[in-house]
């Protein structure tokens, strides 16, 4: 078991979410207060959304889940972070390298 971060972005701003296995746990690192309670109260809340859960890309089902009970959870409910908050996730970027742009 480790740590997950991931890189955060409001409109050029960036920060991180840093998920604990061990602890099933996340800290939110964020320069802009607002969006870092937005983040932070979005985690804390059960997710209600449809997962593909079939042998097709056709296959639907309707999963309430816990951010925070597991790292798939987590992973599958950032995927929503952006609408429900308005903070995006930049998979692709690793944390700290905004510093360096």
């Amino acid at each position: 078991m480790g740590k997950f971060t991931v890189t955060l972005n409001r409109k050029g701003t960036y920060g991180f979410v840093e998920y604990d296995e061990a602890t099933k746990s996340a800290v939110v690192t964020f320069p802009l207060a607002e969006e870092k309670a937005k983040v932070e109260e979005f985690l804390k809340k059960p997710l209600t959304l449809d997962v593909v859960d079939g042998s097709t890309i056709y296959d639907f089902t309707t999963k309430t889940l816990d951010p925070l009970e597991s790292l798939k959870n987590f992973k599958m409910c950032l995927t929503r972070l952006w609408v429900d908050t308005g903070v995006l996730v930049e998979w692709s970027m690793p944390p700290g390298m905004a510093g360096d742009l």
